[in-house]
C-alpha cells in the first residue's frame, strides 16, 4: 500500500503534473483533491465514524455516482454530525438533555455543546488519524474566528457548522485565489440523517495512476445526490430572502443543479415525502426569521436570483469556471439561466 505524499518532492510534482495534464484540471486542485480524500478516510477513522455523513456537493463529485458527470472540482468538505452522538448512552443523555431538540432554546443549546465536542475531541482524532495514515507536515485548525476588513470578529460560540481546516504546504510554485492550501470542513449537528450509502472515496492520483496512492481509498457514508439536489435548491431560494444574501462560491449551486437535473430531478422533486422532510427539517433546525418556509414548496420556490445579485452570480461563476470546472465546454452563464428557468417549471409541474 502506498500514499503519494511518500514519494520525493519531484516525484510528487511529476505526479500532480501528469495527472492534471491527464484530467485537464489545474494541478493546485489535483494537490488538494488528494488533500481532500486522506482527511475524509480519516474523519471516517475516528471514534466518530458511524455518527459522522458525507454531505454537499464534493459527495456529488466525490461519490461516483451513476449518471453524474460533475465535472467540476470540490475543494471543501461538508459533514454532518448526527444528533445520536448526544443521545447514545444514559450518561450522555444527562449530560446533553438539550440533545431532544425540542424548541430553540435547547437548538442552541446543542450547537454550543457541538462546537465543544468537534473542537475539543474530534479535531485532535482527526489530527492523529492524519498522522497514522502518512500526512505529514499539516495542522488542524479550530476555527474560531472570521476576518472581516482587517478586522478579526469571534464566531458565535453557537454557530453551526462549526468549521475545521486541515492547513497543508503546497509543493507548487503557482497560486491562485480559490484554491487554498487548506481543506476547509464544515460539520453540522442540525443535518438530517437520511438517506444515504456507502461510497467508495479515491482521490484524482489514485484514478490517473493506481499504484501511486491505494493506501488513500475508504468507504465513506453519503448522503444520496436526491437529497443533495432538494438541498441545493431550497437553499438557493432561501439564501436570495436573506437581507444581505451571499454570491461568493454560490453559484457553483446552480451548476450541480443544472448536472443533475437531467438525471436526479425527476425522482428528487416526484418524492413528495422526502421533499416535505427536508422542508420540515430546515424550518425546524435552520429556522431563519428573514425565510418563508412556505416559498420551498414545489409551486413557489425561486432558483435563479434576480436583480443586483445576479450580476454578482454571474462573476462568481466566471471566476468558478477558471478554476474549479474541467468541462471542456462548460455552458455559459445565459445558458445556465435557460436551464435553470426550466428547472423551475420542473418544479411547478409537479405541484
Amino acid at each position: 500500500m502506498s500514499i503519494w505524499q511518500d514519494k520525493t518532492i519531484e516525484e510528487r510534482i511529476a505526479i500532480v503534473q501528469n495527472t492534471a495534464l491527464r484530467t485537464n484540471i489545474e494541478d493546485l486542485a489535483i494537490e488538494k483533491d488528494w488533500w481532500v480524500t486522506i482527511t475524509l478516510k480519516a474523519l471516517f477513522s475516528t471514534s466518530f465514524s458511524e455518527f459522522l455523513l458525507f454531505k454537499g456537493g464534493t459527495s456529488l463529485s466525490k461519490g461516483k455516482w451513476e449518471n453524474i458527470d460533475l465535472r467540476r472540482f470540490s475543494e471543501d468538505i461538508d459533514i454532518s454530525l448526527s444528533r445520536s452522538w448526544f443521545t447514545e448512552t444514559e450518561e450522555k443523555q444527562k449530560l446533553y438533555p438539550f440533545a431532544k431538540c425540542e424548541n430553540n432554546n435547547q437548538l442552541k443549546s446543542l450547537r454550543k455543546a457541538s462546537r465543544e465536542v468537534i473542537f475539543e475531541r474530534l479535531s485532535p482524532e482527526l489530527n492523529e488519524q492524519l498522522a497514522k495514515l502518512g500526512a505529514k507536515d499539516f495542522y488542524v485548525e479550530n476555527v474560531k474566528s472570521i476576518m472581516q476588513d482587517g478586522v478579526e470578529i469571534p464566531i458565535d460560540t453557537d454557530r453551526d457548522p462549526v468549521v475545521l481546516n486541515v492547513v497543508y504546504p503546497s509543493i507548487l510554485d503557482e497560486t491562485n485565489e480559490y484554491i487554498q492550501p487548506k481543506v476547509k470542513i464544515e460539520i453540522s449537528c442540525m443535518s438530517m440523517d437520511e438517506p444515504f450509502e456507502n461510497r467508495a472515496l479515491t482521490s484524482l492520483i489514485y484514478d490517473t495512476f493506481n499504484e501511486v496512492d491505494n493506501a488513500t481509498q475508504c468507504f465513506v457514508p453519503t448522503v444520496l445526490p436526491i437529497r443533495t439536489f432538494l438541498e441545493k435548491a431550497l437553499l438557493l431560494n432561501e439564501e436570495y430572502q436573506k437581507k444581505s444574501p451571499r454570491s461568493e462560491r454560490m453559484s457553483r449551486h446552480l451548476y450541480d443543479l443544472e448536472r443533475l437535473m437531467d438525471t436526479y430531478s425527476e425522482t428528487a422533486i416526484n418524492d413528495s415525502e422526502l421533499y416535505k422532510s427536508i422542508i420540515e427539517h430546515r424550518k425546524k433546525f435552520y429556522h431563519i426569521s428573514s425565510v418563508d418556509y412556505d416559498s420551498d414548496k414545489r409551486e413557489k420556490i425561486k432558483i435563479w436570483p434576480t436583480g443586483e445579485i445576479e450580476n454578482l452570480f454571474r462573476d462568481d461563476y466566471k471566476a468558478m469556471i477558471e478554476s474549479f470546472i474541467y468541462n471542456e465546454n462548460p455552458l455559459t452563464f445565459d445558458q445556465l439561466r435557460e436551464r435553470i428557468l426550466l428547472l423551475e417549471d420542473k418544479f411547478r409541474e409537479n405541484t
